[in-house]
């Protein structure tokens, strides 16, 4: 009985495995659970392609302020360079079409919310204001998850504008629609005697509104298409569609070049 092609099988798929495994280990500080399903036939497998892979994680923890509660990645067709995989690196040989689903819990929100990649995507949106540049981020930002696609969020805006620096607390509740397509503005109201002026908060709700309406982003190292943005039970759901040419060197430059996007339409 010749078992070498059952033998093919199992060393393309632990190269495939190792492969998705380095990834997750050179972005994943810790998860609670991790599954990695691949399925191929033994010609494919040995020149690191799959017909098809899954990874699901639970609990993960990313770039150190990223916190997922479930994560579902799948592929129909991805072509690996294995010797960059045996090496511990990741390469594709063609770019990788995947399908994502993303869960996130409300403390995962917040923690998002006030970590430096949120920071950084919002001071790159360029805000004009009476024919004066500025920038801002938020600080101790909450958000409460409700059912009908209902999220309101209380937080710190701070303006810099003009090297000079406001700050107000604030509270604002949205409403998404139709997986995301429609997003209603529920009302809004600063928390304290101290507020923006009318035309800085106008700028600040404009880029916010932008950055809530973008469904594409694409670079030189991926594409991501937003299909649907769900809010309920606690939860924000995102899905999606994204193509990897290769990982990006760094995620902060991939943010920034998402706030380009936004300040360039």
């Amino acid at each position: 009985m010749n078992n070498k092609p059952k033998e093919n099988i199992d060393l393309g798929r632990t190269m495939v495995n190792k492969a998705v495994e380095t990834a997750i280990a050179t972005q994943v500080e810790s998860a609670e659970n991790i599954k990695i399903n691949v399925d191929s036939q033994a010609s494919q497998t040995i020149q690191g392609k799959a017909e098809s892979i899954e990874f699901f994680g639970e609990k993960i923890v990313a770039f150190k302020d990223i916190q997922l509660e479930q994560i579902n990645i799948t592929s129909d067709n991805i072509s690996l360079d294995l010797t960059q995989a045996i090496l511990g690196k990741i390469a594709f040989e063609q770019p990788g079409n995947f399908k994502v689903k993303i869960i996130f819990t409300e403390s995962d929100c917040d923690r998002l919310l006030n970590s430096e990649y949120v920071r950084i995507l919002l001071q790159s949106l360029a805000l004009k204001i009476n024919h004066s540049s500025a920038n801002f981020y938020l600080q101790q930002a909450k958000c409460h998850l409700n059912d009908n696609g209902k999220v309101s969020l209380m937080a710190t805006a701070v303006l810099n504008r003009e090297q000079q620096i406001k700050t107000a607390e604030f509270q604002m509740a949205l409403q998404f629609k139709q997986d995301g397509a429609v997003i209603k503005f529920k009302g809004g109201k600063y928390l304290d005697k101290q507020s923006l002026d009318l035309d800085e908060t106008v700028a600040i709700l404009n880029k916010v509104r932008d950055l809530f309406y973008l469904r594409h982003f694409s670079n030189a190292d991926l594409a991501i298409d937003i299909t649907s943005i769900e809010i309920k039970s606690q939860q924000l759901t995102l899905q999606g569609n994204m193509q990897i040419k290769k990982l990006p060197d760094s995620l902060a430059e991939s943010i920034k070049s998402v706030a380009s996007e936004i300040n360039n339409n």
